[in-house]
This record gives C-alpha cells, sequence and structure tokens, in this order.
C-alpha cells in the first residue's frame, strides 16, 4: 500500500454519521472495511454518479431533449376568502383602485391624490 496521511479531521456529529453509514453498509455487503476504506469507497462511488450524470447531460444537450423527471400531481389547496374589493374609477385620472369597502367609504386615489367618498348603487 502507498503511503498515506490517514488524517482526517470531522466532528462528532459526522464521524456518527459516517459510522452509522460505515456499519449499515457492512450489514448489507457482510464484510468489515476501516473507516478510510469506506471513505474511499464512498468517494469511487460519488465520482462515478458524477460522470454518469455528465454522459447524460452531454447526450441530453446533443440531441436538444431534456431529461424526464417525475411530476408530483397539483394537491388543492383550502383557502378562505379575503375582503370584499370593489372596482372604482377615479373621477380626476380615470385610472382604477381596488377598494375595500369594508374599512372606509372615504378615502384618497393613490394615484393623482384627489379625495373620493363612495356612494352606495
Amino acid at each position: 500500500m502507498p503511503e498515506e496521511d490517514s488524517t482526517l479531521r470531522i466532528s462528532k456529529e459526522e464521524k456518527q454519521v459516517l459510522e452509522t453509514a460505515r456499519a449499515a453498509w457492512e450489514k448489507q455487503v457482510g464484510r468489515k472495511i476501516t473507516a478510510g476504506e469506506f471513505v474511499r469507497f464512498l468517494a469511487e462511488h460519488y465520482l462515478k454518479g458524477l460522470k454518469k450524470e455528465s454522459k447524460q447531460e452531454k447526450t441530453a444537450v446533443g440531441s436538444h431533449l431534456v431529461p424526464l423527471q417525475e411530476m408530483k400531481p397539483a394537491q388543492p389547496q383550502i383557502v378562505a376568502p379575503g375582503p370584499q374589493v370593489s372596482l372604482v374609477t377615479c373621477v380626476r385620472c380615470g385610472k382604477q383602485i381596488g377598494w375595500r369597502s369594508d374599512l372606509s367609504s372615504e378615502g384618497y386615489c393613490p394615484h393623482c391624490g384627489i379625495y373620493l367618498r363612495l356612494m352606495g348603487k
């Protein structure tokens, strides 16, 4: 084996996650490996995945096709009704204003600043 520096500084939480993953791998495969071998295995597996993804992207770009992605169906959402908003036209500038009549029947046009008083229908 080549001479190598096996010092790797990781936090206790990261070490616990790594040990849990290594124990699960050893249980699945049925053989024991050192932490360094497991890290090397993970790195090689990760790099193979990157190469595979880049090949898929190159073929997709070359053929101008987008890889198929699984879509989730839209979930209906319950939305509570909001306040009543009336569409009002300003008498001075002619622009339309969304007016909440539940707050007040008087106010100012946000566009030209004229004072408005709404009359009932």
